[in-house]
């Protein structure tokens, strides 16, 4: 054996056993485990990156149909805006809430769930393009004619061409965006 290792080392090949190296004893697999953790962090890194982009694509959606939501809630509020300033009026003027609802409390009717629903009371817009992602709901608004005191600051102030009782409103305009968790509500005074 040791007349082979003699020539084939003159051919630049060295034939060594594994028995004959003396570190080959001391080596106990060391490679495999660490592989196996650096994989596993690896794997969690990935995991961590991909949840990451998932958190930050939820967001972009949120902020897209709350944006779509406010939207539409401003088409609402600028449409019944301007019927109040046609002739004839032909959208329902409410009365100044707040009102009695269930007998037991009272509230304004743009928080009363049902105001959003009867025709009698809101008034459903038409929607603004047929392009892009649809609404959950048309946008709806509802008005209330507002009634004064005469000794309100507002009627101080108005100059002497204006000393008749002038036309106020609340508008509330209520959009919703391309899922019914963003609901946004708009509030304007017009006084005509």
């Amino acid at each position: 054996m040791k007349d082979c290792q003699r020539r084939c080392s003159r051919a630049s090949v060295t034939y060594v056993s594994l028995q004959d190296r003396p570190h080959y004893r001391r080596q106990r697999g060391l490679i495999l485990p660490m592989l196996l953790i650096f994989l596993l962090v690896m794997m969690f890194l990935g995991f961590g990156a991909l949840r990451a982009a998932l958190l930050e694509e939820k967001m972009a959606t949120n902020a897209g149909n709350q944006q779509m939501a406010f939207q539409a809630a401003e088409h609402a509020l600028r449409f019944c805006e301007n019927q109040l300033r046609l002739s004839p009026v032909t959208i329902p003027q409410l009365k100044q809430g707040p009102v009695t609802v269930d007998g037991a409390s009272s509230k304004p009717y743009w928080e009363i769930a049902d105001s959003w629903r009867n025709d009698e009371i809101s008034v459903s817009v038409p929607r603004m393009s047929s392009e892009g992602t649809v609404a959950a709901a048309p946008p709806r608004c509802l008005v209330e004619r507002l009634q004064f005191d005469a000794d309100l600051q507002y009627r101080q102030q108005l100059p002497p061409q204006f000393s008749q009782q002038r036309l106020a409103y609340r508008v509330t305009a209520r959009g919703i965006g391309a899922s019914t968790a963003a609901v946004v509500l708009l509030q304007s005074y017009l006084l005509l």
